[in-house]
C-alpha cells in the first residue's frame, strides 16, 4: 500500500512536467519560430480551444496563430510562470 501511495505523486509530477513542456513548445515553436506544421504533433486529436464567445478547432486556432505571426512578424512570446495540472 505504501508503494502505491508514493507512486501517485510521482506520476502526477511527470504528467505536469509533460504538460508544461508541450505548452512551452506551442509558444516557442509555433508562435516564436513560425513552425506551424508541428501543431499536428503537439495538439491532441479533437483539440478544441474554448474561446470567450465560441469554440475553435485546430484549423481555426492555427489560422489565428498564422494571422498573429503575419501581423506581428517580430512577436516573441515568453512563458514566465507555467502552470500545469495532472488530471485523470
Amino acid at each position: 500500500m505504501m508503494l502505491l501511495c508514493t507512486a501517485i505523486p510521482t506520476f502526477a509530477a511527470d504528467v505536469a512536467a509533460t504538460n508544461r513542456e508541450i505548452a512551452g513548445r506551442v509558444f516557442d515553436e509555433i508562435f516564436n519560430q513560425g513552425k506551424f506544421e508541428v501543431a499536428k504533433e503537439i495538439y491532441a486529436e479533437g483539440f478544441v480551444n474554448h474561446g470567450v464567445t465560441r469554440d475553435f478547432g485546430l484549423k481555426e486556432d492555427q489560422d489565428a496563430a498564422r494571422g498573429w505571426k503575419q501581423a506581428f512578424p517580430d512577436l516573441r512570446m515568453t512563458v514566465v510562470m507555467p502552470i500545469a495540472e495532472a488530471t485523470w
